[in-house]
């Protein structure tokens, strides 16, 4: 069996976790016996290379600023390239449109991987338009986008990272009998070094973009609600200074240290300084790939009740309510004093549930699926 991948990037090149999360499909998917060909077509440049073992063309790099252009420059680079292979996968979403009217025309089964909103207004993840964004929705989406969506509705088959994110799309009008959920893999080679935390205090730590939309705020605040030994590392890019700002006035900022945007690889670190893991989200994240890294560093991890993160961490005991700095901060306390080993439970689980051929099998069975009612 053939299967080609198409993505708006490919590693080197990254813009989020979804690169990631893509580049781990194709190297598990090439090193499958059950997988004949692996190529994937990326548009952020011009090389033709392998990579891990895996074959990668870039076929240019169409403005990312309209979706519109990026999926009309890509079919005629697509059309006849896909024609040699038995499914093509898009993934990352862009250009799921291009895939969708592609596969139509050349009959070849597709799926389409949902990890994002991307079509959809701002409204519906729980978020806020930039001024550019909100235009294009009072334009863009009544308009062009309509169509952008209905080319993407002829993908053959849909997989969604959380059941979340599968009734988000069934509420905007996709077939949820077309749509399986898949989760993302854990990343085999991540690893994590010996633990070194303090013994006098009890180290939280997040991970992510320092923004309102991932609840940072509210975290921040629940630290007003813990006691003294509770101290919080903040690690990720964002709005920084504003939630020291707001730490430094809710007089916790002695207890919380901000170490900006790190290096991939230098994460591992901070998990290892940690003794428990909190992703305080107040928007539907798809899945939440730092919360399977926290777990398989052996953390105890609180979520909020949103998104893709309770499919992950599934004890109720610790998932909390969203925008709730009380009830986070009492669901941690609560997950701090359980009186079994969390940690270790954490990364039994991810190990077997996440791993690459647990989640890779599941990829090739419906690309079998699909291939044989082509036949």
């Amino acid at each position: 069996m053939k299967i080609t991948i198409v993505t708006p990037r490919y590693p080197p090149t990254m813009k989020g976790g979804g690169e990631r999360s893509v580049q781990l499909l194709a190297n598990h998917l090439s090193d499958s016996s059950r997988i004949d060909d692996l190529t994937v077509f990326s548009f952020d440049g011009t090389k033709q290379e392998q990579i891990d073992g895996v074959s990668v063309c870039r076929l240019g790099s169409p403005s990312p600023l309209f979706t519109e252009y990026q999926n009309v420059a890509a079919v005629p680079k697509l059309r006849e390239r896909l024609s040699e292979f038995d499914v093509v996968h898009a993934y990352n979403m862009e250009l799921h449109p291009a895939v969708g009217y592609l596969s139509s025309k050349l009959d070849i089964p597709s799926v389409g991987t949902l990890n994002s909103y991307h079509f959809f207004p701002k409204s519906v993840s729980n978020t806020t338009p930039s001024p550019l964004e909100r235009l294009y929705e009072l334009v863009g989406h009544p308009t062009t986008n309509k169509l952008l969506l209905r080319y993407m509705k002829q993908i053959y088959h849909f997989t969604a990272l959380s059941k979340s994110v599968r009734d988000i799309y069934t509420d905007r009008g996709f077939d949820r009998d077309r749509i399986s959920v898949i989760p993302n893999m854990i990343d085999p080679l991540f690893t994590v070094p010996e633990s070194s935390t303090a013994d006098d205090q009890y180290s939280l730590l997040y991970v992510g973009t320092v923004s309102e939309t991932k609840g940072v705020h509210h975290l921040i605040s629940a630290m007003t609600k813990l006691p003294e030994e509770y101290r919080l590392r903040i690690v990720g890019g964002g709005d920084v200074d504003r939630f020291r700002s707001l730490a430094d006035r809710l007089d916790v900022l002695q207890r919380i240290e901000f170490s900006g945007w790190v290096q991939h690889d230098q994460i591992a670190a901070a998990y290892a300084s940690a003794d428990m893991f909190v992703h305080p989200g107040i928007w539907p994240e798809p899945f939440g790939r730092t919360v399977i890294e926290a777990m398989q560093a052996r953390l105890p991890v609180v979520c909020t009740d949103i998104g893709g993160p309770p499919d992950i961490v599934r004890d109720e005991e610790m998932i909390c309510e969203p925008a709730n700095p009380d009830d986070l901060a009492a669901t941690i306390q609560h997950t701090r004093s359980l009186d079994r080993d969390v940690g270790t439970a954490n990364r039994k689980y991810v190990l077997d549930r996440y791993s690459p051929s647990a989640i890779g099998s599941q990829y090739i069975d419906l690309y079998d699926e699909l291939d044989s009612s082509a036949d």
